[in-house]
């Protein structure tokens, strides 16, 4: 176990790749640890030394934490989780209010919702796939992504609007 918590290894996935990874490791740890230490076994995150928050976190605090330490990617997160330096869940992702990690971490190359809606607008389509096509025939900006819907959709459902109204249709002709 200490093997395993020595080298950061958080789930059962990463214990297979890790294990896997080489051919000492392959002999010296067993394939299913939870079958091999079965009288002892008591779950994953005992087995890998992790510490789970149980109370409430507010994503928005620990978000300004990890922005202010200069987290920039989710190894860096878990690394600042495990040695203490934060006092936060490890899977932040599973916390209610998370996105994805390049909008937690504030690493967003892509325009804000208002500047989007501004650019949207202006080309004068009205569907997803009239988007499709366009950015198939003109070079899309940089900053601003393909999948509009995955990277917007939050910033959509905050918003007070008709129920009625499509993502895409707000998206390139407003209410």
């Amino acid at each position: 176990m200490l093997l395993i918590r020595d080298f950061g290894v958080f789930t059962a996935k990463e214990y297979d790749r890790f294990r896997n990874g080489s051919s000492v490791l392959k002999e010296q740890l067993p394939a299913q640890p939870s079958v091999f230490y079965k009288n002892e076994w008591n779950g994953w995150n005992e087995f890998t030394g992790i510490e789970h928050k149980k109370e409430e976190v507010n994503i928005q605090e620990i978000q300004k934490i990890a922005i202010e330490m200069g987290i920039k990617t989710k190894e860096e997160w878990r690394m600042a989780v495990t040695t203490k330096q934060i006092d936060a869940p490890l899977f932040v992702s599973k916390v209610q209010g998370f996105s994805n990690w390049t909008q937690f971490l504030n690493t967003d190359k892509y325009r804000d919702f208002e500047e989007l809606l501004s650019f949207t607008r202006s080309l004068g389509i009205k569907t997803q796939t009239d988007w499709r096509g366009w950015c198939r025939d003109n070079e899309r900006p940089q900053d601003v992504p393909f999948d509009l819907h995955t990277h917007y959709k939050d910033s959509f459902l905050s918003l007070e609007r008709p129920n009625n109204i499509s993502f895409w249709r707000y998206i390139f002709v407003g209410e």
